[in-house]
């Protein structure tokens, strides 16, 4: 069965790297020179810019096994233009090798590689994109009032992207103080009105 890795843990491994790197107060590092650090630093990690002809099938992958990361020409453009998606597309690839993924991964969820299920590759899949996501925009950073519309300004990240990982790090927060998420007042209302009717409930409304 599939070891579910929480957030908990890859916000560790975000904060190893981060401070490996020489990121930590970095709010939004350049990518390239992430690469370059990276690759100065990690003996099993080297970068390819590769044609886009020459790679029609992902734009941007994690090779486990040669330790490279290939990129299309197209996407570095983007990733050093700073744009959000390419940005998170790097970072997605980076999480594969922070979270010692094997095999040839890539955004596509789709093909497996040989010896490996497709519940294993989206499940990696889910863990580069929570690595990549905090790795952006790392929970140390980030503070309680933010906005989603801080958090595109200051991480670089597109408003979707922003808005996913506003909801993670109040997610994160509440897990840390032990609080729950309080129920909408809608849901409230109803499980309010359904005791009232009769129907014994296991929560606590009180």
């Amino acid at each position: 069965m599939l070891r579910h890795v929480t957030d908990e843990e890859i916000e560790q491994r975000v904060k190893v790297l981060r401070r490996e790197l020489g990121l930590q107060n970095q709010s939004r590092p350049d990518l390239r020179n992430v690469i370059e650090k990276l690759t100065a630093r990690f003996r099993h990690f080297s970068y390819q810019q590769i044609p886009d002809a020459e790679m029609p099938d992902a734009e941007a992958q994690w090779e486990a096994r040669k330790g490279v990361l290939r990129i299309r020409e197209s996407v570095v453009g983007a990733m050093q233009r700073g744009e959000p998606r390419a940005r998170m597309m790097i970072a997605n690839e980076i999480g594969h090798f922070a979270m010692r993924h094997s095999g040839v991964r890539n955004r596509s969820t789709t093909q497996p590689t040989a010896g490996r299920s497709l519940l294993e590759a989206k499940k990696e899949e889910s863990e580069a994109r929570r690595f990549a996501a905090m790795f952006l925009a790392p929970n140390d950073l980030l503070r309680s009032t933010d906005t989603v519309e801080d958090i595109v300004d200051r991480f670089g990240l597109s408003f979707e992207a922003a808005m996913i990982r506003k909801g993670e790090f109040d997610a994160f927060q509440r897990r840390a103080s032990g609080h729950r998420r309080e129920l909408p007042s809608i849901v409230v209302d109803y499980l309010k009105d359904a005791q009232r009717r009769g129907a014994k409930l296991r929560t606590d409304l009180n």
